[in-house]
């Protein structure tokens, strides 16, 4: 093959990319703009893995529930928050870390659910200063968190 042959292969081949790409560019969808979603988008999340959790715990599958109660509380779900508190402080189903429930029930409490305070306050002695600045720094690292997923922007 000569070198002008190889030229107009090359230059046929680019002009059939070319007109490809225009091609895929009137068939696939337009890049719209980013689509943000709310809160009210991932409530249903959390609704879900809730209710998930309790059919679990309903079942006798209180570390499997754990992981919904996460996922429900790493979305909002308040009850979700207390629940795995609850579930650290009284060493069921998941290690007894009474760090951890310090740091879930601080969410709670912050989240506005009722009995958070109480338990909250049953356990803050257990803790030293260190251990109790620490769990709320998790606490905050997990609001964080929240807000972050609360909030998923698709189409960037």
């Amino acid at each position: 093959m000569s070198q002008a042959n190889v030229n107009e292969w090359q230059n046929a081949l680019l002009q059939q990319v070319d007109q490809l790409i225009e091609l895929a560019k009137t068939r696939l969808p337009a890049k719209n703009k980013p689509t943000v979603r709310g809160p009210e988008y991932w409530q249903r999340f959390a609704k879900h893995h809730y209710v998930r959790a309790a059919d679990l715990m309903k079942e006798g599958q209180g570390f499997e529930a754990a992981k919904h109660f996460r996922r429900a509380a790493l979305f909002g779900h308040s009850k979700a928050m207390l629940y795995l508190g609850q579930m650290f402080m009284q060493g069921r189903d998941l290690p007894h870390s009474i760090f951890h429930a310090c740091c879930w029930l601080t969410l709670a409490e912050n989240a506005g659910e009722e009995g958070a305070s109480e338990l909250l306050q049953s356990l803050i002695h257990q803790l030293t200063a260190k251990q109790l600045n620490s769990a709320r720094r998790l606490a905050a690292e997990r609001f964080e968190q929240l807000c972050d997923a609360s909030f998923d922007t698709h189409g960037l």
